[in-house]
C-alpha cells in the first residue's frame, strides 16, 4: 500500500494497479470563496486518473465539485448511504457513470486484494482500506466532534474486525462559525479559539489511544481564512508538528504509536515514512502560515477590493429574505419566537441599511432600517452572496455554519442563555428537515436504520453525534478559558501550543 499525502483530507492510496483517491480537494475554494486549501497540494497530476473516488460525506471541503470535475469520469464513485438522496444525480450530472452508495458496515470488494468498509456517524463517515495485511482507517470528521462514548462504540466495531491497523488518518481542528464569529462583551476570542482547538486535539488523541495504530496521521485542517477580519483565526490552529509531543506528554498510557505530521508531497509506501514534502524545508515554529501571503497575494488583494453591491442586487436578496423567513418559520419553536427580534446587515452593501427580522407579533415581520434598533438581541453581518447561497439552495447553510460566512454580535446574556442565536442563524439557512426527509422517502430511511444500530439507539434515546459541550452556548461565549477547560477536562498549562 502506498498513501500520497495530496492536501486537507484528500489522500492518494494505491495498492498495486489500483488507485483510490479520497475527499478530493485539489484546486480552488470552497464555502462562497472563504475557505482556501493550504498548504496547496504539490502535484494533484497523479489524483486524476484514478479508479476510485471513495467519499467521506458531503461538506464542500470533502465533496468538492470543481475538483471531481477534473477527475477522470471512467472513475467509480463510493458515497455513503443515508436517508438524504440525491448522490447519485448529483455526480451523473458531472458525467460519474458508476455510483455507489456505499451501506454502513458493509464491505465492499475492489479487487481481490483491497477492500473498503464505512461506518457512519450520522452523516459523517469513517472509511476502513484493507489490502491484504495492511489497514487504513480514515476517520476524517466523522470522529473527533463526537461524544465519548460515539467515539468508543465506533471505535470498538473497527477493532472488533481489524486487530491491527497500520495507518489511522483523522482531523484534529474546527470547522464553524461557532464561537469564532460570535462576539460577546469580555469574551476573548482568541483564548476561546485556541482552548476549542484543543478540544478536538484531545480528542484526536484519544481516537489514536483507542484505535492504537503503527502511524496516526493528523489531516483534514488544512485551509485558511483570507479576510482581513479573520486571519486570526488560523493562528489559533494548533501546529502538527507539535501534535506527537503534546499526545506524549498529556496523554497517560498512550499507545505504541507514531503520530506523524505529514505535508503535501510526503508519502508513506509499504509501512515506510517518505518525508519529502517541499514545504519541509519551509517550516517554521508557527508552521507554514508566514507562506499564506505569498500563496494567495492575488486573492487576499482580491478580497480588499471591497467591491459594494448595487441597490437592485441589495432588493433581491432581501425579499428572498422575507419570502425564506415565511417559509421556514416553523423550524422556530413557537415559545422562542416571542423572543426574536434581531437584525442583518450586508457587508458588501450600505453600512447604513440593517433587516430587521421581528418574530414577536402574531405573523413575522422583515423590514429595512436606517438604524440598528435597540431592541434587536443581535446583529449578523454576512456577505450578500454568502445569505443568499444559503437561502436558496438547500445544504447552502453550510457557507455561514461551517464556512465562517458569519459575524455575529450578541447584546444580552439572556440571547445565549435561551440559544436564541443559533436560532437566528438556524432561520438564514435552508437545510433540510429530518421529519420531511422521512416522509418523502421512507424506504430509504427505513433501509439505513436497519443497518446503523447507533442511529436507531439515537433515536430511541436521544444520544447526540455530536458532544454537547461543543454547542453549549453559555459555556464557550461567557465561560473563561480555563473554566472551559475545567468543564472539558482539558489541560490548562500548554506550554507545547503557545
Amino acid at each position: 500500500m502506498k498513501i500520497s499525502y495530496i492536501g486537507h483530507a484528500t489522500l492518494l492510496v494505491e495498492t498495486g494497479a489500483l488507485k483510490m483517491v479520497t475527499d478530493p480537494w485539489l484546486k480552488g475554494p470552497a464555502y462562497c470563496s472563504q475557505w482556501y486549501i493550504f498548504p496547496k497540494p504539490v502535484d494533484v497530476q497523479p489524483a486524476l486518473n484514478a479508479d476510485y473516488i471513495l467519499y467521506s460525506h458531503g461538506h464542500e471541503d470533502h465533496t468538492h465539485p470543481a475538483s471531481a470535475m477534473l477527475l477522470d469520469k471512467r472513475a467509480k464513485v463510493f458515497f455513503p448511504y443515508s436517508w438524504y438522496d440525491g448522490a447519485v444525480g448529483f455526480f451523473g450530472s458531472m458525467g460519474f457513470k458508476s455510483v455507489t452508495e456505499a451501506v454502513n458496515e458493509k464491505t465492499y470488494t475492489l479487487n481481490d486484494d483491497t477492500h473498503v468498509t464505512y461506518f457512519a456517524n450520522n452523516l459523517d463517515n469513517v472509511i476502513v482500506i484493507e489490502h491484504k495485511n495492511e489497514v487504513l482507517v480514515d476517520v476524517n470528521d466523522a470522529l473527533h466532534s463526537a461524544p465519548q462514548t460515539l467515539i468508543e462504540a465506533i471505535a470498538k466495531k473497527i477493532m472488533t474486525r481489524w486487530k491491527k491497523i497500520d495507518y489511522m488518518f483523522s482531523s484534529y481542528g474546527g470547522a464553524s462559525y461557532f464561537p469564532n464569529c460570535i462576539k460577546f462583551k469580555d469574551k476573548d476570542d482568541v483564548e476561546i479559539a485556541k482552548t476549542r482547538e484543543l478540544f478536538f486535539l484531545n480528542n484526536f488523541c484519544k481516537i489514536v489511544s483507542l484505535l492504537k495504530p503503527k502511524y496516526a496521521v493528523p489531516h483534514a485542517s488544512d485551509f485558511v481564512l483570507l479576510n482581513d477580519n479573520q486571519r486570526w483565526m488560523n493562528e489559533t490552529k494548533v501546529p502538527r508538528q507539535k501534535i506527537a509531543e503534546y499526545y506524549k506528554t498529556y496523554v497517560s498510557g498512550y499507545a505504541n504509536t507514531e503520530i506523524v505530521a505529514m505535508y503535501p508531497g510526503d508519502f508513506i509506501e509499504n509501512g515506510k515514512l517518505n518525508l519529502v514534502s517541499p514545504y519541509r524545508a519551509k517550516l517554521k515554529e508557527d508552521g507554514l502560515l508566514h507562506l499564506v501571503d505569498e500563496e494567495y497575494k492575488d486573492e487576499i488583494a482580491e478580497k480588499r477590493k471591497q467591491v459594494k453591491i448595487a441597490d437592485e442586487q441589495a432588493d433581491e436578496v432581501f425579499e428572498k429574505l422575507k419570502q425564506h423567513v415565511n417559509n421556514k418559520l416553523y423550524i422556530i419553536p413557537e415559545e422562542k419566537r416571542k423572543e426574536i427580534k434581531y437584525a442583518v446587515q450586508l457587508t458588501d452593501y450600505s453600512n447604513s441599511v440593517f433587516y430587521v427580522i421581528d418574530l414577536k407579533g402574531s405573523s413575522p415581520k422583515v423590514y429595512k432600517s436606517g438604524e440598528l434598533e435597540k431592541d434587536c438581541e443581535l446583529v449578523i453581518k454576512v456577505k450578500s452572496e454568502t445569505l443568499l447561497f444559503s437561502l436558496v439552495h438547500e445544504w447552502g447553510g453550510d457557507a455561514i455554519i461551517i464556512g465562517y460566512g458569519c459575524e455575529v454580535e450578541i447584546f444580552d446574556i439572556k440571547t445565549i442563555e435561551q440559544g436564541l442565536d443559533t436560532l437566528c442563524i438556524r432561520l438564514l439557512t435552508n437545510y433540510p428537515n429530518t421529519k420531511e426527509y422521512l416522509k418523502r422517502v421512507p424506504f430509504r430511511a427505513m433501509k439505513y436504520l436497519m443497518t446503523d444500530s447507533i442511529k436507531r439507539k439515537s433515536l430511541m434515546s436521544g444520544v447526540k453525534f455530536a458532544d454537547p459541550k461543543l454547542t453549549d452556548n453559555m459555556l464557550w461565549l461567557s465561560k473563561t478559558k480555563c473554566q472551559i477547560c475545567n468543564a472539558c477536562n482539558l489541560p490548562e498549562q500548554l506550554p507545547l501550543l503557545s
